[in-house]
């Protein structure tokens, strides 16, 4: 009886599994479409009190951005400081959610190749003090905001964004811009 129900089991699986070779399979999500002709991931750390005071203090960044044709893009920035002050949101995490409605691309501080962010806005979750709030992007970031990351593909690490290395400090940036877009 038992052998029975193993066999009746197993057809049910292949039948199962052959109906379902019979569903168009939907090619693999593009949550954020397929517009992205640049993306950016990086990371910040700093764990050397003697260079990273006030207004960051100890911590770190860690984040990616999109850069979409039309001049729009997305971009999520988490980030967590110590050490530097009881008051929210200057000290504990945070998260930064970016709707980016203008970059660009024009001499700045990654050289004359520079991402800039020009408006948008910026969800802020976390140790706020409060519940997360939206503003425009110029309310936390000066407009037009230089990135600092390079309208270049390539590995960035910290000697060539910041032009030093020290101990307990390391930055990368990893930039991709997409073929064909």
């Amino acid at each position: 009886m038992e052998r029975r129900i193993t066999i009746l089991k197993l057809a049910t699986l292949t039948a199962i599994l052959a109906a379902l070779s019979f569903i168009p399979m939907v090619p693999a999500g593009h949550a954020y479409g397929n517009t992205a002709i640049w993306q950016i991931g990086f990371s910040g750390n700093c764990d050397n009190p003697h260079l990273c005071g006030p207004p960051f203090g100890l911590g770190g960044f860690w984040g990616w951005v999109e850069f979409d044709q039309g001049g729009v893009g997305d971009a999520t920035v988490a980030e967590c400081s110590h050490l530097f002050s009881d008051t929210p949101p200057l000290s504990g995490a945070q998260s930064f959610l970016i709707e980016i409605e203008n970059w660009y691309v024009a001499p700045g501080s990654a050289g004359p190749m520079t991402f800039f962010l020009g408006d948008g806005e910026v969800t802020i979750v976390g140790h706020t003090g409060g519940s997360p709030m939206t503003v425009p992007l110029g309310a936390v970031f000066p407009a037009p905001f230089d990135t600092g990351f390079p309208a270049v593909p390539g590995h960035y690490s910290t000697s060539e964004i910041l032009g030093f290395s020290a101990p307990g400090v390391a930055f990368q940036y990893q930039v991709v811009q997409i073929p064909n877009r």
